[in-house]
């Protein structure tokens, strides 16, 4: 394990966007920033089987409530935001919440979105570049003029704008996205549904990748997003799983692969192989969203995977 403690993010249930009322969603942030746990996540998906809460207004909810966690989306879908609006909405959600505590992870998203906003002559990796160019030069310049082919604009100024720029991490699972979280990003956020040999794979790449662009591993943030169920019963467990990514992914055989499951001890080597790797960010998504959850993740799992060699 790496020698840095790694921070431990936790993302917000999805149950907020479903029916969890607005003095419920209170109570629970208020527990989890008295918690272990340094960040609160949530993610961006503008079309799904589930409900799921938009992220930028979630987080400025979670702001409002909390006072040391961390706020970061992994990640918000760029092609279907305007990097104008988006830097303005990120610029304010970073101020309210005290500054600094804000992480931006961007990422294309579905692919299907880009005909519906009237993106679809465009390739996501070129959207996504555009993007993350855009909102970084709104957030350091006064007045800004770009001349690219999907935003073209001049004389906008976004203010007010952040005291220092959030960190961005560039989300993905390719070789392209590797060498944009090098080149544009702070740093590199794997999804949920890479399995474990996967990532090991990318990580070897990312070494690669920054050494040929001058960078070091040491300057980006490593962060995987991770499923996880605390349940030592083997088939009630896939049970579970295979339900959660029918509703989620509408594919039940990605569950098994990449969902860190078992009894405490078993979740807790499967994360620490995770944190060998070089992971700096662990963002844990329980897919069991109960209160009896809940405190086996933060009481005994957290302690455990703190004291796994």
């Amino acid at each position: 394990m790496s020698a840095v403690r790694p921070r431990i993010g936790l993302d917000l249930p999805l149950r907020f966007a479903a029916d969890a009322g607005p003095s419920a969603i209170v109570t629970w942030l208020r527990g989890i920033d008295a918690s272990p746990v340094d960040s609160l996540w949530t993610l961006d998906q503008l079309s799904g089987r589930l409900p799921t809460p938009e992220p930028i207004a979630l987080l400025g909810f979670a702001a409002a409530h909390t006072k040391r966690v961390g706020l970061g989306i992994a990640v918000l879908v760029a092609p279907g935001r305007n990097p104008i609006t988006a830097a303005k909405e990120l610029s304010t959600l970073d101020r309210l919440s005290g500054g600094g505590r804000l992480v931006v992870g961007v990422g294309t998203g579905d692919s299907r979105l880009l005909g519906a906003m009237r993106l679809g002559e465009e390739r996501p990796g070129a959207v996504l570049d555009e993007f993350l160019t855009v909102v970084r030069r709104l957030w350091t310049e006064r007045e800004v003029a770009h001349d690219g082919p999907i935003w073209p604009f001049t004389g906008v100024t976004t203010s007010p704008r952040p005291a220092a720029p959030p960190p961005l991490w560039i989300g993905g699972g390719s070789l392209p996205a590797l060498r944009r979280a090098v080149r544009l990003g702070s740093g590199w956020v794997a999804a949920g549904r890479q399995s474990t040999e996967r990532f090991a794979e990318l990580v070897g790449r990312l070494d690669e990748v920054a050494e040929a662009e001058g960078r070091t591993r040491e300057s980006l943030a490593v962060a995987k997003r991770v499923y996880v169920l605390i349940e030592g019963r083997r088939p009630r467990a896939e049970r579970a799983i295979d339900a959660w990514f029918t509703d989620f992914y509408g594919r039940a055989e990605l569950g098994r692969e990449v969902t860190v499951h078992g009894d405490v001890a078993a979740c807790a080597e499967q994360l620490a192989e995770l944190l060998r790797l070089g992971v700096t960010d662990l963002i844990l998504h329980p897919l069991d969203e109960s209160p009896q959850h809940e405190a086996a993740l933060l009481g005994d799992l957290l302690p455990a995977l703190a004291a796994a060699p």
